[in-house]
């Protein structure tokens, strides 16, 4: 190991024990803040050991199914596999990924063109990125030039009037760091119709969370910053001094704005939309911003003019109205130095390019890297997207897939009918709302069936004399304008919001649909050869859990169009919310690492959508004749097996709204008589759990 990766290994061990201090002094150990649970307490959960971390596996000798389902299940497969290098964790998801990624490197190095014009076109710019992004010799040969010039004009900034007119200027919304965020979206209340929303600007430590505890001399902890960021800075052109005051400088601006935003757990709250959907007008957001240029920058992003502004957090807003000042110029220019740079680490040559892999791979403990080609379609897939999804779905989406998941996931909604119309908790009125927004959800299985026209997105390629930062330019400017019309629009909602490509499956409240991209149809998630009980453990479960987001602590509060509006009666939702207050105490008592406790009020509404999306294939079990329940809960556990980091597990105790792997599984399945019946677990056994003490949310 090099200088370099032994300072990445030598910050990092510090901040993994910063991070498990943390972790034990702000996640919640308690009932989550919330009222009062009306299902009663929940007892404390097994403590299993955490199966996603190796070591664990490797030390676990002849544990059963009876004491920890998850790890006598994934104990043999995790022995024998490790982490690919470049990646900090395993699983079937980055399985899947490796097969998607071929798939996709096929298609940018294959010119054979298509008939479709639109195909054609979206072929000719995604092979044109990806050739950008390969052309190693133009990167290499630029250096830090092009960052110095979409900076330049930045670095002349003197005073503060001149700040404004920076932050004003189209070209910095195009292609540069700002200090808000101004995008049209289909609005909360009338999905029907677009709104601007208003968002605050990004930090360096993800979570605002983290701020509180630290001091003003924190940046220095932070790789991003003393390696990546440093390393960029004294490449442009800055002394040592001079870096050093540009990285303490945006960490303080940071941190003085942390103080007013809302923290991931805020934002992870059942009520965090409808505190976010705060509805001003122009004149509104002008008078609490003060000097900050607000209407300035929302002029630059071309969402001028709305009939509807929704500003996400008031409090930040009135704050940069008393943080925009002639003193804190310096601050607020190393911030958006230092953002800038950050975002284009990756498309500058191949020395800041390595560098800014080790850095990640000292964050999430992760080694080696992964390839240029991988890396270039990922790039590729990250900023042409649905492009490169057009002519994914030519090539490899097949008819009888999309029949067959969407004939599962019509099955499970009308199990999911059967078991609303039985709920006991729930008044009629409420019933009928419930069934009504049921009723509503569609269906987006594998692909779109109608594509957004982007006819006039032209990515130019390394044969047009273009690098990378012009083809930045170039989709900047084509996203501009296409939310230009946007504005007081309706919305097509056929389009969607995500990609075929994509590993992932989801619900989208606004939208009232279900999502089950083409790229989760394959691997070890769906085959033609499959049983009915694996088909019905991944698809299956993963169609329900989508489904269950409807109704979960997040979902529960958007109507059958996407509308934010309260459908329960009061009643009804008290005694929802003392049941997955239950679940929220249960998640919280957990520790995957001594000490250290989840927090139920971030994974709820996961945690949620995996228990009723196991009940919805349990119930559709019990119509199926000679169920084999061993091989279905197996299957199960094998889609949530994992190899992880203790960096990255750490992390995602922290940062990530699901449950980990393992509880995935464990603190599921032992929710189900079904599991007990067919494992023949007993009290004192570790899988047990009281039946008073289990949760059922639906």
């Amino acid at each position: 190991m090099g200088k370099t990766g032994r300072r990445i290994r030598a910050i990092i061990t510090a901040l993994a024990a910063a991070a498990s201090l943390t972790a034990c002094a702000v996640l919640p150990q308690g009932g989550g803040g919330g009222q009062q649970s009306q299902g009663g307490s929940a007892a404390k959960p097994a403590q299993w050991r955490n199966s996603d971390l190796k070591s664990v596996m490797e030390e676990s000798g002849d544990v059963t199914e009876k004491d920890d389902f998850a790890l006598a299940v994934n104990r043999e497969w995790s022995l024998a596999n490790s982490v690919p290098d470049g990646y900090s964790s395993y699983d079937p998801f980055v399985a899947r990924n490796f097969e998607v990624n071929d798939e996709l490197k096929a298609l940018m190095t294959d010119r054979t063109p298509y008939s479709d014009a639109d195909a054609e076109q979206a072929r000719q710019n995604t092979q044109n990125y990806y050739d950008l992004w390969m052309d190693w010799e133009t990167r290499d040969e630029l250096g830090m030039k092009p960052l110095l010039d979409l900076l330049g004009p930045l670095f002349e900034v003197e005073t503060l009037d001149e700040m404004t007119e920076y932050l004003s200027d189209e070209k910095t919304a195009c292609n540069a760091t700002e200090l808000a965020q101004c995008y049209a979206s289909s609005d909360w209340n009338d999905t029907d119709h677009y709104a601007v929303y208003i968002d605050r600007m990004d930090v360096i430590f993800k979570d605002t969370m983290f701020y509180q505890s630290m001091d003003y001399d924190s940046w220095q902890q932070e790789p991003y910053y003393n390696i990546l960021i440093r390393h960029i800075l004294e490449r442009m052109g800055y002394s040592e001094d001079e870096a050093t005051k540009i990285l303490a400088d945006g960490f303080r601006f940071e941190k003085d704005v942390a103080e007013y935003c809302m923290t991931l757990e805020e934002l992870s709250a059942e009520d965090a939309v409808k505190k976010q959907n705060n509805i001003r007008t122009a004149e509104e957001l002008e008078e609490l911003a003060g000097d900050f240029p607000i209407m300035g920058i929302i002029d630059a992003n071309e969402t001028e003019g709305s009939d509807r502004y929704i500003l996400c957090e008031p409090d930040w807003l009135e704050a940069m109205g008393t943080l925009y000042t002639e003193e804190n110029l310096e601050r607020i220019r190393s911030y958006l130095i230092i953002y800038t740079a950050q975002d284009y680490a990756q498309l500058l040559d191949r020395e800041t390019y390595e560098l800014y892999g080790d850095v990640l791979n000292g964050i999430n403990g992760a080694s080696g890297r992964i390839s240029d080609e991988e890396a270039a379609v990922g790039m590729v897939g990250r900023f042409l997207p649905g492009q490169l999804g057009r002519i994914y779905s030519e090539r490899y989406v097949k008819q009888e897939t999309v029949e067959e998941v969407t004939a599962l996931a019509k099955q499970i909604l009308d199990e999911y009918r059967s078991m609303l119309q039985k709920e006991e908790f729930l008044s009629e009125e409420t019933r009928e709302e419930a069934v009504r927004k049921l009723d509503n959800i569609r269906l987006h299985i594998a692909m779109p069936q109608v594509w957004e026209d982007m006819s006039a997105l032209h990515v130019s390629g390394p044969a047009d004399g273009s690098n990378l930062f012009k083809a930045q330019d170039e989709m900047g400017s084509f996203l501009l304008a296409r939310q230009k019309t946007y504005i007081n629009g309706t919305v097509n909602h056929q389009y969607w919001t995500s990609s075929p490509q994509d590993i992932n499956a989801y619900y989208n409240p606004r939208e009232n649909t279900v999502t089950i991209c083409a790229g989760i149809l394959g691997g070890d998630f769906y085959n033609t050869e499959m049983t009915k009980e694996e088909l019905m453990a991944s698809v299956g479960c993963t169609a329900a859990h989508e489904i269950s987001h409807a109704f979960d602590s997040s979902g529960c509060h958007f109507d059958e169009k996407g509308n934010l509006r309260d459908w329960w009666s009061p009643e009804d939702y008290t005694a929802f919310r003392g049941r997955a207050d239950k679940l929220v105490e249960y998640y919280d008592a957990i520790e995957p690492f001594p000490s250290v406790h989840c927090s139920g009020v971030l994974v709820q509404a996961e945690a949620i959508a995996d228990l009723v999306g196991m009940k919805t294939m349990l119930k559709l079990a019990e119509k199926e004749k000679d169920f084999d329940y061993d091989r279905f809960f197996r299957s199960y556990a094998q889609t949530w097996k994992m190899i992880s980091s203790e960096q990255n597990e750490y992390y995602s105790i922290i940062q990530d709204n699901h449950p980990l792997a393992y509880l995935r599984v464990n603190a599921v399945v032992q929710q189900f008589p079904e599991f007990y019946e067919t494992f023949d677990i007993k009290e004192g056994d570790g899988m047990y759990l009281a039946p008073e003490d289990r949760l059922a949310v639906w």
